[in-house]
Formats: structure tokens, C-alpha cells, sequence
């Protein structure tokens, strides 16, 4: 599956739910990127799954193979390989910077060797406020840059969710 389909799936997904709800335009794309990494060979957890001791919600993870999480959402932090941040449409301002920040920071104290990753389906293009590696320290992808508005809405490959595939398979 390339990016271009991904975000077919994306928008289909909120246009078939009928009203507009970033929580569930949150989960699909969650769901819908879990989707697409297995169709690469890539295997993740379900979603919304947490690190032993560590208090913060993960959108989904790699662990090592074979990994079976107590309860089927709670794994420990020498199984993880890497811990996923997903936003279907970018960053809302310098928190969310800071705030995915903090959470990679609580995960990376339970294991150092932990990578993880931010990746949004889409961001505006020149926001000031735009996650990327050298504001959060971390791997980020954004997947499309977009500009416009309403029905002239533009989005433009940005060659990462490439970049992620070759990454993650580098890791695993």
C-alpha cells in the first residue's frame, strides 16, 4: 500500500462516519496505518496499548517477535522495539510538540533502547508549529503536506512514508 491509497482510506473513512469527529478520524488513521504497515510485512499491536510502569497511552507498538502483552495491552519495556504517536491531522500548536515530547521521555526512561515515533497523515505546509525530528528529538513522518482549503484542499507527498517502511525495516 502506498501513501496515496492510505489517505484514500483516510478520507473515506471520515466521510463514512457522517459527521465530523476528530476522535474518530484519529482511531481510523491509527487503525488504517496499523493496516497498511502489516501489508509491508510489518506486524504491531492492537491499539491504544501501555508500557509496564509507564503512565501514557500508546497509540500502537512493535514489540520483539512472539511478544504476547498481559491482558493484550500491557507489555514490558525490554519487548518494545518501538512506540507509535499517531495524528491524522498534524500538530495543534507548540503543545503538542511538548506534550508528545514528555510522553516519548516517560517512554524511553522505562527503555532507552525504545525508538519512538511520531507520524501524522497530513500537516500544513510552513506551519510554524509543524512536528519534526529537530523540534521533538524523535523520528517524525509526516506523510502529506497540505495547503488550501475545502474543496481546493491540495495534499503532496512528502517521500516518508517511504522513509518510515525502510526504517522500520531496518529495526525489525
Amino acid at each position: 500500500m502506498n501513501e496515496h491509497e492510505l489517505l484514500e482510506l483516510v478520507n473515506a473513512a471520515k466521510k463514512n462516519f457522517g459527521a465530523k469527529c476528530s476522535k474518530h478520524s484519529g482511531a481510523a488513521s491509527v487503525e488504517l496505518i496499523r493496516h497498511a504497515l502489516k501489508k509491508h510485512g510489518i506486524e504491531t499491536s492492537s491499539r491504544d496499548v501501555f508500557i509496564k510502569n509507564v503512565p501514557v497511552e500508546i497509540d500502537f507498538l512493535i514489540s520483539k517477535p512472539g511478544i504476547v502483552p498481559e491482558y493484550g495491552l500491557l507489555y514490558q519495556p525490554n519487548d518494545v522495539l518501538v512506540a507509535f504517536e499517531i495524528k491524522n491531522a498534524g500538530s495543534f500548536g507548540q503543545l503538542t510538540i511538548e506534550n508528545t515530547k514528555q510522553c516519548f521521555s516517560l517512554i524511553k526512561a522505562s527503555n532507552p533502547k525504545i525508538l519512538c515515533a511520531y507520524v501524522t497523515i497530513a500537516e500544513r505546509r510552513s506551519y510554524k508549529w509543524a512536528v519534526h525530528e529537530e523540534n521533538l528529538g524523535s523520528p517524525a513522518y509526516t506523510l502529506f503536506w497540505h495547503s488550501g482549503s475545502g474543496l481546493k484542499l491540495r495534499h503532496e507527498p512528502s517521500g516518508d512514508w517511504q522513509r518510515l517502511i525502510n526504517d522500520l525495516r531496518k529495526l525489525i
